[in-house]
């Protein structure tokens, strides 16, 4: 009876379009749910900055997609795994693949399917971990970080005694389209002597990367000596003031490894071993590792999965729960295996630690499907 279903090819591909059909609109549906979710939770988190008065609409709208690329790796698996629960646990919820293994057909063919989907979808997890993510967080990291600057180049206010700006205590008597009006300037953090500028004008402006630049007209400046007081008279002076610490700790993408470029990875471990910063090191070769491991989570969750909704028979409430906590186990081994480099266990077992964890796990639950085929849905 098997040897002739398997010499009939015609009810074998009906079995695989129904899985395709089924599987695909859970699937889509899917990557448009949790990607919005994804994106929305994290623009949130980012309040401080996203929902600034210097953040414009154009600003918003390019962090939102260049968001994309980046949630898109973690959302194309989830959803994968979603589709398969939705999808093959409606067929056995109708009891169609108890019909099917009854006429002769081994529950491995259940598989051919949703190993396929999971070739095209690692091949796009794939081209979105090496080169669309770390191009997506630099736009996200130059747009937070231009808002930000923005931030601290409105917030001086004009009466009042201002620390904004990183060393520098910064009063204006007045401002008037973008330009201060008698202007003193405090500098008590420096390794030198204390300074303090009076200016009767003056700006502030983006100087590129992580500085702003403070053009005063028509001053002087205070040195405190040893030997008694410094004055220097200009017409023109500029200072630039560094603002890496601020636009570090309210931009939580700033420095992440994830938006290096993939050959840039290795070069930058090398440095960072050459400077003695293992830690550093380590977290770099995990990145390199993710960036092969994740895609193949795409076929661990589908052995995981077609059994699993085997099992579940079909009911939503196990599907959802299935694939949220597949996700919640993949994302806990991936920082325990980050965590495990970090104290000395090699960056390839510990980037591909989730994808060995969800794999063995996969092992007896195939071995039950093969042994007692389709069980009975009640």
């Amino acid at each position: 009876m098997r040897l002739r279903d398997r010499l009939q090819p015609g009810p074998m591909r009906l079995l695989d379009r129904m899985l395709l059909r089924e599987m695909t609109l859970p699937l889509g549906v899917g990557v448009l749910a949790i990607l919005q979710l994804l994106v929305l939770v994290q623009l949130l988190q980012l309040n401080e900055v996203v929902f600034s008065a210097s953040m414009r609409l154009a600003d918003l709208g390019r962090v939102t997609l260049a968001f994309a690329p980046h949630f898109l790796v973690l959302a194309l698996p989830l959803a994968y795994m979603l589709g398969i629960q939705l999808g093959v646990g409606r067929l056995a919820a109708d009891r169609e693949l108890l019909g099917l293994s009854s006429a002769g057909y081994s529950p491995r063919q259940l598989f051919r399917v949703p190993i396929a989907v999971a070739i095209v979808l690692a091949l796009g997890v794939a081209a979105l971990t090496r080169w669309a993510e770390p191009w997506g967080l630099q736009q996200v990291n130059r747009v937070l970080n231009g808002v930000i600057k923005r931030n601290l180049q409105s917030g001086l206010l004009p009466g009042v005694f201002n620390d904004n700006l990183p060393r520098f205590m910064v009063y204006v008597a007045d401002t008037e389209e973008g330009r201060w009006r008698g202007v003193l300037i405090e500098d008590q953090v420096g390794d030198g002597s204390p300074l303090l500028v009076l200016a009767d004008a003056g700006r502030i402006e983006d100087a590129g990367g992580e500085a702003l630049r403070l053009h005063l007209d028509r001053g002087e400046l205070h040195r405190m000596e040893p030997r008694g007081e410094t004055v220097v008279r200009f017409n023109q002076g500029t200072f630039l003031v560094g603002v890496q610490e601020r636009v570090a700790r309210k931009n939580r993408f700033h420095g992440v490894e994830a938006a290096l470029p993939y050959a840039e990875l290795s070069a930058r471990a090398e440095q960072y071993r050459k400077n003695g910063w293992m830690e550093d090191v380590a977290r770099l070769r995990v990145e390199q590792g993710r960036r092969w491991a994740v895609p193949l989570a795409c076929f661990c969750f589908g052995l995981l999965g077609v059994p699993l909704a085997v099992v579940a028979g079909g009911a939503r409430g196990s599907a959802y729960l299935i694939t949220l906590g597949s996700f919640v186990l993949f994302y806990v081994t991936s920082r325990l295996g980050l965590a495990f480099a970090l104290r000395g266990l090699p960056a390839p077992i510990a980037a591909f630690l989730p994808d060995i964890v969800i794999a063995l796990l996969s092992i007896p639950l195939i071995r039950r499907l093969r042994a007692r085929g389709i069980p009975l849905v009640r």
